[in-house]
């Protein structure tokens, strides 16, 4: 069974427990207009019956005689639990919980400081470093702590810092300086004078990836005899200049067996200069005597020693 009834003023229909009408006695309070009627009067089964017809100005004459409304200081603590038709008076409707629980601790606790509302240095400020009643180990950590945060050990800690960045960034001029020459010319005289004392030199970068072979060719000198012309076009493909590499030269015979094998560094081109500008040429050639005259095959490959 699902009990309903119909409000009197505005017409809407909701349902009702029979409990809480026995509880405030059939009088109920219309949750969408606020009006207050007696809901036994238009009581019905919302499941088998129709509601009861309703028309517009019949509230005047549902209101309870004078003195006859409950409110929520009438009810005891069990009504006032299970009645939800009543609205409970409260003196401090006007202020929120949170606005009342503030103003309580603003009155009962007026001297009370909390955590977040401190100065983290005024804290450790007040708070002793070392705690005498501590156990001995907490004790010795505790002197550790406070020797590491010393404005001495902090200006140590600084300075250290500074001289490892500093030497850090001498080793990297260092390794890097042919490098650091070729992309920055005005430096060179600088670091020329550094390599004077550190006993290096400047040099063009080894940039094996930016030198490429354009073409060779291995010719025989004279007819008849086992020396060789071995020509050899590289090219720097790079925005930077770099040292002229050296060439490994194989050897072999018709059945793909070594013969000989060489380095040619450039001395043995007799370059003029020993740097390839970059995105220029240089064609190499150099004679060789091959002592076997079984050659019939060659492989080219350029490193740095």
């Amino acid at each position: 069974m699902s009990m309903a009834t119909r409000c009197v003023a505005c017409g809407t229909i909701f349902r009702v427990v029979q409990d809480q009408l026995k509880v405030s006695e059939g009088w109920v309070r219309c949750g969408r207009c606020d009006e207050v009627f007696n809901a036994l009067e238009g009581l019905f089964d919302l499941e088998r019956e129709s509601p009861p017809p309703w028309q517009p100005g019949q509230a005047k004459a549902a209101r309870p005689d004078d003195g006859f409304e409950k409110t929520a200081a009438d009810l005891d603590e069990e009504d006032r639990i299970a009645s939800r038709f009543f609205r409970p008076e409260q003196d401090d409707v006007d202020r929120t919980p949170a606005e009342a629980v503030d103003e309580r601790d603003r009155t009962d606790f007026a001297d009370a400081r909390f955590e977040d509302d401190e100065d983290p240095a005024e804290t450790r400020r007040r708070k002793p470093a070392i705690d005498p009643d501590a156990p001995t180990f907490v004790r010795e950590a505790q002197q550790q702590e406070a020797r590491r945060r010393s404005p001495r050990a902090r200006l140590g800690l600084l300075l250290a810092c500074l001289l490892l960045g500093s030497v850090l960034a001498v080793q990297g001029v260092h390794h890097f300086h042919d490098h650091i020459a070729a992309q920055f010319p005005a430096m060179q005289p600088l670091l020329a004078r550094w390599c004077a004392h550190a006993g290096c030199a400047v040099e063009a970068p080894r940039r094996i990836e930016d030198v490429s072979v354009e073409s060779t060719a291995l010719t025989h000198a004279a007819t008849g005899t086992d020396s060789y012309r071995l020509s050899v076009t590289l090219r720097n493909r790079g925005a930077l200049p770099v040292s002229m590499p050296s060439v490994d030269l194989t050897l072999t015979d018709s059945a793909g067996q070594l013969v000989a094998r060489r380095a040619l560094n450039p001395a043995d081109f007799r370059v003029a200069s020993p740097v390839l500008p970059p995105g220029a040429e240089a064609a190499l050639q150099v004679l060789l005597a091959a002592g076997n005259p079984r050659v019939s095959g060659y492989t080219v490959e350029v490193f740095y020693p």
